[in-house]
Parts: structure tokens; C-alpha cells; sequence
């Protein structure tokens, strides 16, 4: 059996287990390749493109990663994204209801709808999976049964400027991403809220024995969850100028992968907003570099299962540093 020097296999974990530190190495190695494979990665048009796609990445993955922070899972990201632009849509196109006013009645519904996800779980004692699986059908069905599956097009020209428009070329929805991104960072770093979502995650009946409102908590992540997909639902559908009830459907894997690349346990108890953040910029950048490689469209579902089983293993192999650490420590006792 080929067996590793001890040094290389501490520097392969080090490397894995880095969180930001490691993925901030990646997305610039990745960047330097793509620079000089590549003749047009590094113009300011192909910025805007890759931004825009990272904006809606790096929210879906704070939908999840909220969740994964509590222990738990939502696999009705993309469905509550479905429902959701549905809804704008439906108010925008048929009803010529304001934008502004249709964006907060899509945030309201996302919202309840993550919340009555958690309350489901809560006060019917399912498991995350099934209670977030049978959702996932349910906001679906709903979703398709209010539009027959066809998109609203033609929706206000400054809803849709708002998903075309720059600052200084940065790209607006891009700088909702980093902001979203920016208070949830705040919220686990500093509010009680944020640290009794870890405290949950890490060890729920010790979160609970220490007054933590373990079941308020759990819908409270749930509906926090639904706002967020909420979120990426109507960037999504004011950078592509319709509300496609489907619009969420290819959500899921990097819903994921972005907040796993990015240091968050499977277990709970452990996430970083900034890992996700690059987590879901490496994976917008990657997704980019496969089309200028020129890499037939029939192999991103062969890279995408590539990706999940790239950060299963990331975590696979966190958890074993981590309980290598446990060993140590137990010996020097």
C-alpha cells in the first residue's frame, strides 16, 4: 500500500480544510488558467457576465448554508425560487402591479412558504429531507398550476433595467449579493440570533437545555431560507427579463456545493459566509471557463457531479482532520 509522507498528507488536509483561505486560492489559480487559456476571460464584458451568473449562485448558497448552520437541509430552494417568480410575474404582467410592490408580496410568499417548511418540521416531527421533499413537489405544482409552465414576458422596462444596470461596471444585482452576504456575515459573527443557529446546529439539546427557543429557531432558519431563495428568484428574473415558474429547477447541486466548498459542515454547527461567497464564485467561474474551453453543453451535467462529489469529499475530509485533532488532544490529556 502506497502510504503518503506525513508532512504532504498535513499539507493535502491543510489545504482542504482551509475554508475561505483555500477557496480564495482556488478562484485565483482558476482565474490565472482561464487567463491564459483563454483570449477573452479577462475582459470587462466577460466580468459582467461571470458576476452576474455569481450573484445568483452566491444567494442560493446562502439559502442553504443557513440551513446546513442549524443542521438541517432545504432541498425547496429552487421550488420556492419557482413559486416565487411565478408570482412577480403574475402580479408585474397580468395584474400591472408596481415592481416594488410585487417584489415585497414574492418576498412575503418565499418567506412564508420557508417558514411553513419549518413549521412542518417542527410541529410534525419530519425530517428535514422528507418535509423538504414533498415541498419541493407541492411549491412546484403550485408554481406550474398558476402559470402552465409558461413564462410572463414582457415585464416593466425598469424591473428588467434594474437587472441590466451597473455601478462603476459592477453589476447592481451582484452588489445585492455581496450585501445579503455582508449582513448574514454580521448576523453569525455578532447577533445572538446568528450564534443560536450554530449552538442548534452543533448540539441541539445542548443548545436547548441553555434556553435557546429550539423550535421558534427552526422555523426562523426555514423562513430566513425561503427570503433568501426569494431573493435569488427575483435577481434571476430581473437579469433575464422573465419569471420562468422554473426558473429555480438546476438550484439544488449548487446550493450545496457553494456553501460546502466554502467551509460549512453537513453536521451543522459550522459555516462561513465569506467560503461561500467564493465557494459560489469559483463555481460561476468554472461554469464560464467550461464555455470558453469550448466544452460541449452535454458535459456540465457530468462537471456538476463532479463538483458534488469534489465537496462531499471536502467535508469527508474536514471531519477527519477534525476528529484527528480530537485523538491529539485526548492523548496530551
Amino acid at each position: 500500500m502506497l502510504t503518503l509522507p506525513s508532512g504532504f498528507s498535513r499539507t493535502v488536509r491543510g489545504w482542504a480544510t482551509a475554508g475561505p483561505a483555500g477557496v480564495a486560492v482556488g478562484v485565483l489559480l482558476l482565474a490565472g488558467v482561464l487567463t491564459i487559456s483563454t483570449t477573452s476571460f479577462a475582459s470587462g464584458d466577460n466580468f459582467e457576465v461571470v458576476t452576474r451568473a455569481a450573484a445568483i449562485t452566491i444567494v442560493v448558497g446562502l439559502a442553504q448554508m443557513v440551513v446546513l448552520a442549524a443542521g438541517g437541509l432545504n432541498l425547496a430552494v429552487g421550488a420556492t425560487g419557482g413559486l416565487v417568480a411565478a408570482v412577480i410575474g403574475s402580479l408585474m404582467n397580468t395584474y400591472e402591479v408596481a415592481p416594488a410592490l410585487a417584489v415585497l408580496v414574492g418576498l412575503a410568499v418565499g418567506t412564508a412558504s420557508g417558514g411553513l417548511i419549518g413549521f412542518v418540521i417542527v410541529q410534525g416531527r419530519y425530517s428535514p429531507f422528507i418535509a423538504t421533499l414533498a415541498a419541493l413537489s407541492v411549491l412546484t405544482g403550485i408554481a406550474l398550476g398558476m402559470t402552465r409552465s409558461v413564462p410572463f414576458y414582457h415585464l416593466p422596462d425598469d424591473f428588467q433595467a434594474f437587472g441590466r444596470g451597473t455601478i462603476l461596471g459592477v453589476p447592481l444585482i451582484f452588489l445585492v449579493a455581496l450585501v445579503l452576504a455582508l449582513v448574514l456575515g454580521v448576523v453569525f459573527r455578532y447577533a445572538s440570533f446568528g450564534r443560536q443557529i450554530l449552538a442548534f446546529g452543533a448540539n441541539a439539546r445542548a443548545a436547548e437545555l441553555n434556553g435557546v427557543p429550539v423550535k421558534r429557531l427552526q422555523i426562523a432558519v426555514y423562513a430566513l431560507s425561503g427570503f433568501l431563495a426569494s431573493c435569488a428568484a427575483i435577481l434571476l428574473t430581473a437579469r433575464l427579463g422573465n419569471a420562468d415558474p422554473a426558473i429555480g429547477k438546476d438550484w439544488l447541486l449548487i446550493s450545496f456545493a457553494a456553501p460546502i466548498i466554502g467551509g460549512a459542515r453537513l453536521a451543522g454547527g459550522s459555516v462561513s459566509v465569506l467560503g461561500t461567497v467564493l465557494g459560489a464564485l469559483l463555481l460561476a467561474m468554472l461554469a464560464n471557463g467550461l464555455v470558453h474551453w469550448n466544452v460541449d453543453v452535454f458535459f456540465t451535467q457530468l462537471f456538476s457531479g463532479l463538483i458534488i462529489l469534489a465537496a462531499g469529499g471536502i467535508e469527508r475530509v474536514r471531519e477527519m482532520s477534525s476528529e484527528a485533532s480530537m485523538r491529539r488532544e485526548r492523548r496530551r490529556a
